[in-house]
């Protein structure tokens, strides 16, 4: 603790009231200088502390970085991201508690490192160079930035026909340099570097064709290729880059040591590749139907459990083949499922959620109850005038994202005169709950809208199959022994 903070200028003990007033200022005063004194002892009383030490010191490391799919984002679930794993991790291993602070884009995570507002700056930053004000620390990724565009689109694959065509890229560090050597000049050509923008945002608007393309990291697009599958990569802007956290340069460098050892043994024992398939990995976390592995599942898996989702349905008058679907989208029917945010069972229960229902969710019978209840609660939450249907789809929405922000993309659905118990208009505005600009109209803040959306969309797909499937099984087989294929292809809603 440096000294001239331990008094104001100008104020003496004399100037306080009475002796005892004056005895007891001068005995915190030397409390505070022995507290000081002992930190000074752990490096031999030979200077400041270190930069790791002096964090240990405030019990706290502050992070900057931004809102997105791959650093940090909130969810029914709490906290996640990529950043916000590998930096939760850092911080335990240094023994403090980590404190996010939030910046609009990458550019403005470096300007808060610079100003010391945040001892690291974490969001997928490229290593370029940067004033003296700034280090990078070690590498622990390394990506290209992508030109992204949507399928069939105007831009010819690997080529880059610019003429007339519209285009932008985060503010980052170095991406002016980039655009500007990598992008080839054209007619008409319009690109910016968008201030206060995410990938998601870009590649969103790539998606509804307000932007002809994006350029992003190659990372942002593989996490949120899933969401948007006709985005498609058009060309590789040079060579693969250094990805690394950023903090300020000082007389030592405890920090970055500390860095190193923590990633060496996060490699070691396959953390860091683990958070990269999670978080950045594409199509991870929901995929689209496979026809095959479902009907294979259906005869080997789903049996164990009939009996359990059938008991659900009479007590909470849902469809069992619903919550089979539900059931099959989170585990794939497997009762030790598990996910690296904590949930756990064949329905993915939380332990919040799991006790407040009253269930062991690491039992399958009991998950099925649980996730049976939370899905009924969810229903009996929402306005009695909704139709069954989309009750029924709403709430599925509450279950993946949570019924605070359904509500809220709700809010904004009733803000725009739109039906808010449909759940055809619903679904088109959950996921502006992903967008800066509208998550900061909400109660709620920011969610992954578009996720919750694909929850959805893959239930009733599920739905639909085993629907087929037990209604086959209940119906004489046709004539030879042949019956139709299950409707792999889903309707659009």
């Amino acid at each position: 603790m440096p000294f001239d903070r331990l008094r104001s200028p100008g104020t003496s003990a004399a100037d306080l009231p009475g002796k005892a007033a004056r005895r007891r200022c001068s005995w915190q005063w030397l409390q505070r200088a022995a507290a000081a004194c002992s930190l000074l002892a752990a490096t031999g009383c030979e200077g400041p502390p270190s930069a790791v030490e002096a964090i240990r010191a405030t019990g706290e490391i502050r992070v900057a970085t931004v809102v997105s799919g791959t650093t940090l984002q909130s969810g029914p679930y709490g906290n996640a991201g990529f950043e916000h794993a590998l930096a939760s991790a850092f911080a335990a291993r240094l023994g403090v508690t980590p404190r996010f602070v939030l910046a609009d884009d990458p550019a403005g995570v470096l300007e808060l490192v610079r100003r010391g507002k945040a001892h690291v700056g974490a969001a997928l930053l490229m290593v370029v160079p940067t004033p003296s004000a700034l280090r990078y620390g070690p590498t622990y990724a390394v990506g290209r930035m992508v030109v992204v565009q949507r399928r069939g689109g105007r831009l010819a694959p690997d080529t880059m026909t610019l003429s007339e065509r519209r285009g932008a890229a985060i503010a980052a560090p170095g991406m002016q340099a980039l655009l500007q050597d990598a992008l080839p000049p054209a007619d008409g050509h319009d690109w910016a570097l968008r201030q206060g923008a995410s990938a998601e945002d870009l590649l969103q608007a790539v998606d509804d064709g307000t932007l002809d393309y994006a350029v992003v990291l190659e990372h942002e697009l593989a996490a949120a290729r899933n969401y948007y599958p006709e985005l498609v990569t058009s060309l590789v802007l040079g060579p693969p880059r250094a990805l690394a956290w950023a903090y300020r340069p000082g007389p030592e460098d405890s920090l970055w040591r500390a860095q190193l050892d923590f990633l060496r043994a996060l490699r070691a024992d396959g953390t860091v590749r683990h958070l990269g398939e999670r978080y950045l990995g594409a199509g991870r976390t929901f995929d689209y139907v496979d026809s095959r592995a479902l009907l294979r599942h259906y005869e080997e898996r789903l049996p164990t459990y009939m009996t359990a989702f059938e008991t659900a349905a009479t007590a909470t008058g849902i469809d069992w083949r619903l919550l089979a679907a539900m059931a099959y989208q989170e585990s794939r029917w497997r009762a030790d499922a598990r996910s690296p945010t904590g949930v756990r069972g064949l329905m993915m229960l939380t332990r919040q959620t799991a006790a407040r229902v009253g269930v062991d969710r690491l039992d399958p019978f009991e998950s099925i109850q649980g996730g049976a209840r939370y899905l009924a609660e969810l229903r009996a939450r929402l306005p009695a005038r909704i139709e069954e249907a989309d009750r029924n789809w709403l709430a599925l929405a509450a279950y993946n994202i949570g019924p605070s922000h359904l509500e809220d993309a709700r809010v904004l659905a009733a803000r725009a005169g739109a039906d808010a118990d449909s759940w055809q208009t619903v679904r088109r505005f959950l996921p502006r709950l992903g967008r800066r600009t509208a998550a900061r109209k909400t109660r709620h803040g920011f969610a992954r809208g578009h996720q919750a959306v694909q929850f959805v969309r893959n239930v009733r797909r599920y739905y639909d199959v085993i629907r087929w499937l037990d209604e086959q099984a209940r119906e004489p087989t046709a004539p030879g022994g042949a019956v139709s294929p299950p409707p792999l292809v889903s309707p659009v809603f």
